[in-house]
């Protein structure tokens, strides 16, 4: 069996929101199914499911994964000594002129 438990967002707030879902038929009988296994009631297995997948999407939104040698390549290049850009460091002294006071 597949462990499930609500979960609910970790703040008190009253469930004053609503939104109605339409489901095909086949659709919401699998989730009654799933529900009733994991001993939950279908809107709250179905509130538990979409919450733990928009933590899951917005964690994966602020995290990047490299495999091991991309990884290295990237940290070797943030290590070396950068070129000069001297449009780059025109543009920068510009925006830094504009900005000063008096």
């Amino acid at each position: 069996m597949v462990p499930m438990h609500p979960h609910t967002p970790p703040r008190d707030e009253a469930k004053t929101a609503r939104k109605e879902l339409k489901f095909q038929p086949s659709v919401l009988e699998t989730i009654k199914n799933a529900a009733r296994s994991v001993g939950m009631d279908p809107t709250a297995f179905i509130t538990t499911a979409a919450f733990d997948r928009a933590k899951e999407i917005e964690q994966a939104q602020h995290l990047t994964l490299l495999p091991d040698a991309q990884f290295d390549a990237f940290a070797a290049a943030v290590d070396r000594n950068g070129k000069t850009n001297a449009a780059l460091a025109a543009s920068i002294a510009k925006g830094r002129a504009m900005l000063k006071d008096g």
